[in-house]
């Protein structure tokens, strides 16, 4: 997030919108989820009062918007069995741990 503070709204909302999509791109879904939450207040901030005097970058943001969530929802199932694999690797590691602490009271 290269944004400066005398950057216009509009232009933060648009480069944070163009970071999201590569973010997507990359798979790096952790970065997507903070630039979207930092994204939310200028989003809310540049279309206050409605889209009409920025159909143009409204437009923009919607299209990039499109095409990051694509992306976001074909990763969906790699990302939902990476998390499987954790739960059953945190499942694994507690099992282990329940019969060494048993291992060691016996012994």
């Amino acid at each position: 997030m290269n944004i400066t503070v005398n950057t216009p709204p509009n232009a933060q909302l648009l480069s944070l919108t163009r970071e999201m999509l590569a973010s997507a791109q990359a798979n790096d879904w952790e970065r997507l989820a903070v630039l979207e939450q930092t994204r939310l207040p200028l989003f809310q901030q540049v279309f206050a009062a409605g889209v009409s005097g920025s159909v143009e970058l409204a437009r923009e943001v919607l299209s990039l918007d499109e095409q990051t969530l694509k992306l976001a929802q074909a990763g969906m199932p790699l990302l939902q069995n990476e998390l499987l694999m954790m739960r059953n690797s945190d499942k694994a590691s507690n099992a282990y741990q329940s019969v060494q602490n048993a291992t060691l009271r016996e012994g």
